[in-house]
């Protein structure tokens, strides 16, 4: 599929990589026209004690404690098919502190045509390792951007769109052996509307509930990094379900 530059979603994130992070998602641009974020967002009171999340049976895993309880004043829209292009803020992952965040990307779908209660989650993009750009986070740290493809055969609709990044710095034991320890993921969520595409079925693969996609001892979240960073052997696969395949 060719992309114009006009149709392109320009989706500007931030990330607090301190514990202090309050909106990790701050808004959307489409086509030149920005959508008001915090009608989108759900973000809780409390958000700047909510990230990162380590417990991975959380209540507030997916989109932290005020669950899907959105201001409800306008969604995000474009068609299926579209590019977001999501921008977080360098400048918050270089002043991290004495480690830095290191690890992977996911982004993630769920519809809410029956509502939100038990959501299912579809993950439709995710940045891994590779020994010539290094991480997410690193990619992150360089270019700021990330690129993300909206399915296109998906049925017209509401969705919640959800952005998540895995800090693996202290991933060598898990939470549950040490409090101290574990993956810490960092995500947030904003209401998406498709408006037009192919216009399929939903897709019943590959779907998954938050929490519940993940194990503390999945090979992707318990892991000893090197001492530069890296993954053990220079591999590593991106924990989750199989990425949402395109229907023709």
């Amino acid at each position: 599929m060719v992309y114009k530059l006009s149709s392109v979603l320009a989706l500007v994130a931030t990330l607090a990589l301190t514990g202090n992070a309050q909106k990790q998602i701050q808004g959307l641009t489409f086509a030149g026209n920005t959508g008001a974020p915090d009608s989108s967002f759900n973000l809780p009171k409390n958000a700047l004690a909510e990230a990162p999340i380590s417990d991975l049976k959380s209540k507030a895993f997916a989109c932290r404690s005020n669950g899907f309880n959105f201001p409800a004043i306008k969604s995000y829209s474009a068609t299926g098919g579209e590019m977001f292009i999501v921008t977080w803020d360098k400048a918050a992952i270089e002043a991290s502190g004495k480690s830095k965040i290191t690890g992977p990307c996911n982004h993630w779908l769920a519809s809410t045509a029956a509502g939100t209660d038990n959501l299912k989650w579809f993950r439709i993009g995710e940045v891994g390792y590779s020994a010539e750009s290094g991480w997410c986070t690193d990619i992150i740290r360089k270019d700021g951007q990330l690129v993300v493809s909206m399915p296109d055969d998906l049925p017209v609709g509401d969705y919640i769109f959800r952005s998540e990044v895995i800090d693996l710095t202290y991933a060598g034991k898990t939470s549950n052996d040490d409090p101290t320890m574990g993956a810490q993921f960092y995500a947030d969520c904003l209401k998406y509307s498709v408006t037009g595409g192919k216009n399929q079925k939903m897709p019943t693969e590959g779907l998954v509930s938050l929490p519940g996609a993940y194990l503390a001892t999945d090979k992707g979240l318990l892991l000893n990094l090197t001492a530069d960073g890296k993954p053990p052997a220079g591999k590593y696969t991106v924990p989750g379900p199989a990425l949402h395949q395109q229907r023709k």
